[in-house]
C-alpha cells in the first residue's frame, strides 16, 4: 500500500472520531491536577487506550502510563507523549475550585492529541503497513513546582527526579525508545528553535537568633545573608553572555518567624536557566559562589541542595522537516512560524539529550500561557489537527521498512543513556 493511501486512511479515521476526540479534550480540561498527582487524568487516558485494545503499563513515575502499538516487524520505537499536569492558577476560568489547578498551559490538549493519533492508527487498520513500534506515553510533572512541593515524594523515595520525563528515563521507560515527539498547544503552528535548560537550587542560610531590639549584636542575620547573595547575583547579570540566554529567578520561601527576632534561618529557592550544558554549569557555579560568599561575609553557613533539573531542548531538524511538510499537506492555507529560541524550559530537553526529539507548537488556543487568558479557541485545531500531525509524522518515520526512522535513530546525541544516568548518580558534574 502506498504511503499517501495509508495517510488518507488514518486521516479519515481521525476525522470520523472528531467529536470523540474533542469531548476527550474537554474532559481532560476539566480534570486539572498538579505534578505526580494526576490520578484522574491518568485514569482517563488509560480508559481511552484500553478502549482501543491496547494494554497499559501503569504507575510509571507514579501516575504515568505507557501503551505500545506494535507492527509485528522490526524497526525503531517512536514515542508519542502527552503531558498530564496542570499548574496552580486559581483565578483561571477552568481552575479546580478546591486545588486551584488549571490547564493554563494546555497539557490536556497533548494527551488528547496523543489519543487522537492512537485512534487514527488503530481504527484505520494500517499498522501492518509500518515497521517498528509506537509507544504512547502519558507523562506526569512537566511544570516546575516549588522545592517544598516535592519533599514528601522524595522522602518516601517515590521519585528521584522532580521532572516526569527525567523520572521516566531513570525508571527505564525510554530504554527502548529511539525517537520521541509531542504536540504543545499554542496560538499558532510553529517550531521553537529550542528551550533553555534549568537547574533548581535551594539555598538555606543559617545564622544565629537574637532579640532584635535588646541585643541585636548577639545575632547573625540569615536573611541579610540571603539579601546579600541576591545582590551579588544581580550585580553579575551584566557579565553574562546574551547568547547563553541565562535567566536566574526565584522566591524567598522563608525569611524569619518574628519581626523582633534576628532570623537564624532564611531560604532562597532559585531556578537557573541557560542554553547549553556549559553555560548552565557556569551560571550555577556563579550563583553558588555568591551564596557561599554571602554566608562567609556574615560568619554564617549555607546549605545548597538541588538536582540536575531540565536539560536544554534540542529540536530534531529531520522531525521538523517532516512536520513542516505534513502541515502543508493537511492545512495548506496555514503558515508555520519559525519561533525564536525560548528562555523558558521543558523537561523534553532531557529526552532530546539522549534521543532525537521534537516539540512543535500547535494552534488552537488564545491568550498567554500560564495566564487566565490562555484557553481553547478552536477545538478542531487544538485536538484534531494536532492528532493528525502526530499520526502523519509517525507514518513518515515507520512506513515501509522504517528507513527514515532507522536513519534518524542513528543520529548522535548530546549524552549517551549511561552519561545521563551518571548525572543523576553524581558521577558527572
Amino acid at each position: 500500500m502506498k504511503k499517501d493511501e495509508i495517510k488518507r486512511m488514518v486521516l479519515t479515521a481521525i476525522e470520523a472520531n472528531g467529536e470523540r476526540i474533542k469531548a476527550l479534550g474537554d474532559e481532560l480540561l476539566h480534570s486539572p491536577e498538579t505534578a505526580f498527582k494526576e490520578t484522574k487524568s491518568s485514569a482517563i487516558i488509560k480508559r481511552e487506550l484500553t478502549d482501543l485494545g491496547l494494554s497499559c503499563r501503569e504507575s510509571l513515575a507514579i501516575t504515568g502510563l505507557r501503551s505500545d502499538l506494535r507492527s509485528g516487524r522490526e524497526g525503531p520505537t517512536v514515542a508519542v507523549m502527552g503531558e498530564l499536569d496542570a499548574i496552580r492558577l486559581p483565578s483561571h476560568p477552568f481552575a479546580d475550585k478546591i486545588t486551584g489547578a488549571a490547564h493554563a498551559c494546555g497539557h490536556h490538549a497533548q494527551g488528547t492529541a496523543m489519543i487522537g493519533a492512537a485512534i487514527g492508527l488503530t481504527a484505520s487498520g494500517v499498522i501492518d503497513q509500518l515497521a517498528g513500534n509506537i509507544a504512547f506515553i502519558a507523562v506526569p510533572a512537566e511544570e516546575a513546582q516549588p522545592t517544598a512541593y516535592y519533599k514528601d515524594f522524595l522522602q518516601k523515595k517515590l521519585i528521584r527526579a522532580t521532572s516526569g520525563k527525567a523520572q521516566l528515563i531513570l525508571e527505564g521507560v525510554f530504554d527502548d525508545v529511539d525517537i520521541a515527539m509531542l504536540s504543545h498547544l499554542s496560538t499558532e503552528h510553529g517550531i521553537p528553535a529550542g528551550y533553555n535548560g534549568l537547574q533548581p537550587r535551594e539555598f538555606t542560610f543559617h545564622g544565629k537568633a537574637a532579640h532584635a531590639g535588646l541585643a541585636p549584636e548577639n545575632g547573625v542575620n540569615a536573611l541579610s545573608m540571603l539579601r546579600c547573595a541576591m545582590s551579588m547575583i544581580d550585580a553579575q547579570r551584566e557579565n553574562q553572555n546574551p547568547a547563553d540566554y541565562i535567566r536566574i529567578h526565584g522566591v524567598i520561601t522563608e525569611g524569619g518567624l518574628a519581626e523582633n527576632i534576628i532570623p537564624d534561618k532564611a531560604v532562597l529557592s532559585l531556578l537557573i536557566r541557560a542554553k547549553s550544558l556549559d553555560a548552565l554549569e557556569k551560571a550555577l557555579a556563579m550563583t553558588e559562589r555568591c551564596a557561599k560568599g554571602a554566608a562567609l561575609a556574615f560568619g554564617g553557613k549555607v546549605d545548597i541542595t538541588g538536582n540536575p533539573g531540565y536539560l536544554p531542548m534540542i529540536q530534531s531538524e529531520t522531525l521538523a522537516d517532516i512536520h513542516r511538510k505534513n502541515l502543508a499537506a493537511i492545512e495548506p492555507e496555514i503558515s508555520l512560524i519559525e519561533i525564536p529560541y525560548r528562555g523558558s524550559s521543558t523537561d523534553m530537553g532531557d529526552i532530546s539529550s539522549i534521543l532525537p526529539a521534537f516539540h512543535p507548537h500547535n494552534a488552537g488556543a488564545e491568550g498567554t500561557p500560564h495566564e487566565n487568558s490562555f484557553i481553547i479557541k478552536d477545538p478542531e485545531a487544538a485536538y484534531v489537527t494536532s492528532a493528525k500531525l502526530l499520526a502523519m509524522n509517525i507514518i513518515d518515520l515507520l512506513y515501509g521498512n522504517a528507513e527514515v526512522g532507522c536513519s534518524l535513530a542513528r543520529e548522535k546525541t548530546v549524552l549517551t543513556r549511561e552519561e545521563y544516568h551518571q548525572r543523576w548518580d553524581g558521577e558527572v558534574s
